[in-house]
């Protein structure tokens, strides 16, 4: 799940929760500009498809922005 409100999908039991940037704009930041919000929506999405082949045993936060999309929390 990519979600703005990471606390509350990990809380809800989601198994991979990655950090999205806000509610109306999950995927991206207008605000960065065209190319920059481009390249932010493709960090998203990899750091999501690099948590889908990642194996977790519960719900587990990945965060786009640390290097290599490390997990961020795990319980």
């Amino acid at each position: 799940m990519i979600s703005a409100i990471y606390d509350l999908a990990l809380t809800t039991g989601a198994s991979r929760v990655v950090r999205g940037c806000r509610i109306e704009h999950v995927c991206g930041n207008p605000d960065l500009g065209p190319e920059k919000d481009h390249e932010y929506g493709l960090t998203i999405l990899r750091t999501a498809l690099g948590a889908l082949t990642t194996a977790v045993t519960g719900p587990t936060l990945f965060d786009p922005m640390e290097s290599s999309a490390e997990v961020v929390h795990a319980s």
